[in-house]
């Protein structure tokens, strides 16, 4: 199967930065080029791609795709087909206005070039002064509004020794993975040197070394498919060796990704520039279907020194190389020092595995309902059940009794039940909007999915699951560690984590490291402690404790604001550094937002306290308008007012008489000005 794992499109050609090594022309560049694909016309290949797979994922490129004014229609329109969207940038534009926008539109992340950790090369490198400070910050941006992103390191002979500090930044400035790539020699790439094949052996070393002390990062080669050889060379058994393609550092040019110009051109990777045809003349997946070109990438018949090597399944070397001398796509690529040994040839250890476990129609139908979040894990305990029973096909009874076996006896804790560390019961609820979603899983996976979003919620110390909650939850967003963390540290928090569900930890345990960390720096620490760490299980995560009353009224409060005004408490006490939330302290927050939202009023130009103000509301603001949940949240809000007014019609049964008082008096205050309402 020649599924198509990536797709690039390159949206433009023009750009702000003018970098030495880019394979697109030098006045293009600055200046754009005629052609390039429409709105609409993008519009039509994403369409053309989640009909056949929504497994793909879009990079959406350049040049600077930033320079598309259209890129967050794309990217909104792409998510909404249930793609996988990414940004490839050079990150200088990356405000915190366009980083919110692009998350927003449902963007799954960004890739931001860095050079070098000097930033005076990195400036010369990208041809533009200032760009490497731009880049970090566009980077704080991403991790300021929690835009998961990666940094990609283009590697040469400049910055080669950079390869382990490139590393260390790579997890201080809490990306989640590191693309290194080695450059190709072809457009403007002629006017440099490429690395030895030398340098190039002892950098995909380097690389092997640094996964291996760094686990906790995924460290990635790109365009150097040797990566296959030597990590076997260094341990066959090992998970690199496993992966197929791209995930293991091979070359998946033609077989399971291409690229499309601006102008729709289809070409197999970025180096090797000859089209097979373009999205205007026919369409994508006839031109992905019969290319061939993209069939000998497929079923290559190599030459030279590649054709005898034992590494040629597992490796097949870079096409794009030889070519680029002029030789023929399939000859020997240059930039590889290993000599065949004339032995066996080496087969992917995971191909045989694939082969071995067939899935019933049925099964794969059920499979494809699964959650995005649980698909791959459902996928991957199946086909391992089956294996292990001697079997040779998931069906769907093989699912039915993982998932009973899965949820049966352990289901995790439920809404209810008696937790010894909130001294009694949870209440929990659902949003009508998270239920909707809730109702939509497969009937298999509803009890699953739901037991694991509650007790994430409950760890988190939450009183509700949200549709914010579930959007992490199959993001599986993790925001990585960046502060220096104490063995001791490491062991409490996986004590505390053991009798959790491997699905609950790997939601759960990110938000608790973000949370220690934020113990750590209220300390003006560097280091996490195993001090940290009880504070955040001992106030379950908030880093304030509540009073028990404090936390009835709480419990008490209506289910549309309960969660609300529980959040809104925990970050006032944080502000204001108290260790613990009394009644008065809620009171005091209560009292602090009416008289907010009261200022509000009147700067709509109200003077009576009524309901009269959603309809002002309306006009004034404009996520308002057309806003069907704002509009049941309001209904829900006049409703439980009107059922708990008192004897004058007035809501004594939410706020007492001293401070509707307090509320009236400031809208009948006399303006100081017409424009007042403007200013507030």
């Amino acid at each position: 199967m020649n599924d198509l794992f990536l797709l690039a499109i390159n949206l433009t050609r023009r750009c702000n930065l003018n970098c030495s090594h880019c394979y697109l022309d030098a006045e293009t560049l600055q200046q754009g080029g005629d052609g390039e694909l429409s709105t609409e016309e993008v519009i039509q290949l994403l369409d053309q791609i989640a009909a056949r797979s929504t497994d793909t994922m879009v990079v959406l490129t350049g040049g600077e795709p930033l320079l598309r004014k259209d890129l967050e229609a794309l990217v909104a329109h792409g998510s909404q087909l249930g793609l996988s969207i990414v940004i490839g940038t050079n990150g200088v534009l990356l405000n915190e206005k366009r980083v919110k926008s692009l998350k927003a539109a449902g963007a799954m992340g960004a890739g931001i070039s860095v050079d070098s950790l000097d930033p005076g090369f990195h400036d010369q490198f990208r041809g533009c002064p200032g760009s490497w400070e731009k880049t970090l910050a566009g980077m704080d941006a991403c991790r300021k509004h929690e835009l998961p992103f990666q940094v990609h390191f283009s590697i040469t002979e400049g910055n080669a020794e950079e390869l382990e500090g490139m590393v260390d930044f790579t997890k201080s400035v809490g990306a989640h993975l590191l693309n290194i790539f080695f450059l190709v020699c072809t457009g403007r790439g002629e006017k440099m040197s490429d690395i030895t094949p030398q340098r190039y052996e002892a950098a995909l070393n380097q690389i092997i070394a640094a996964q291996q002390k760094h686990p906790d990062l995924m460290i990635r080669a790109r365009c150097a498919p040797h990566y296959k050889r030597i990590a076997y060379q260094n341990d066959p058994n090992s998970p690199v060796t496993r992966a197929e393609g791209y995930e293991g550092g091979g070359c998946i040019a033609g077989t399971h990704y291409c690229r499309i110009t601006p102008e729709g051109g289809v070409t197999a990777c970025p180096y090797i520039p000859d089209e097979e045809g373009n999205i205007r003349q026919q369409s994508f997946l006839s031109i992905w279907d019969e290319s061939e070109t993209f069939e000998q990438l497929r079923n290559p018949a190599l030459k030279g020194k590649c054709g005898e090597c034992e590494y040629q399944i597992l490796c097949g070397g870079c096409r794009a190389r030889p070519k680029a001398l002029g030789a023929d796509l399939m000859d020997t690529d240059p930039w590889c020092s290993y000599q065949p040994q004339n032995g066996k040839i080496i087969q992917p250890l995971n191909s045989t595995e694939q082969e071995d476990v067939a899935w019933s129609a049925e099964a794969e139908k059920r499979l494809g309902r699964v959650p995005g979040f649980l698909r791959k894990m459902v996928k991957k305990r199946a086909e391992q059940h089956v294996l292990e029973q001697g079997l040779s096909e998931v069906t769907s009874e093989v699912l039915t009794e993982l998932s009973s076996k899965r949820f049966g006896a352990n289901m995790p804790k439920r809404p209810g039940h008696k937790d010894d560390n909130n001294n009694g019961e949870i209440h929990l609820v659902w949003t009508a909007e998270a239920q909707q979603r809730l109702d939509e899983t497969p009937s298999f996976l509803r009890e699953g999915v739901r037991a694991v979003a509650e007790d994430v919620a409950q760890t988190e110390g939450r009183l509700e699951v949200n549709t914010k909650l579930l959007d992490r939850l199959e993001a599986e967003d993790e925001p990585g560690r960046r502060l220096n963390w104490e063995d001791e540290a490491d062991n409490l928090l996986d004590d505390f984590l053991s009798n959790r569900e491997p699905q609950v930890v790997m939601f759960v345990k990110p938000t608790l490291e973000t949370a220690a960390e934020m113990a750590a720096k209220q300390r003006n620490s560097i280091t996490v402690t195993a001090g940290d760490i009880q504070i955040i299980i001992d106030t379950q995560i908030a880093g304030v404790e509540w009073d028990l009353v404090a936390l009835k009224r709480v419990e008490g409060a209506p289910e549309f604001v309960r969660a609300g005004i529980k959040k809104a408490a925990e970050f006032n006490a944080r502000r204001e550094g108290l260790s613990i939330i009394t009644p008065d302290d809620l009171t005091r927050f209560r009292n602090r937002a009416m008289m907010k939202a009261v200022r509000r009023l009147r700067g709509f130009g109200m003077d009576e306290l009524n309901f009269d103000a959603w309809e002002i509301a309306k006009k004034r603001v404009p996520r308002l308008k057309d806003n069907p949940q704002a509009e049941k949240r309001f209904g829900e809000i006049r409703t439980h007012v009107e059922s708990h007014q008192g004897e004058n019609g007035e809501g004594l049964g939410i706020l007492d008489r001293e401070m509707l008082d307090k509320m009236k008096a400031e809208l009948k205050r006399p303006r100081t000005s017409k424009k007042e309402g403007a200013k507030q």
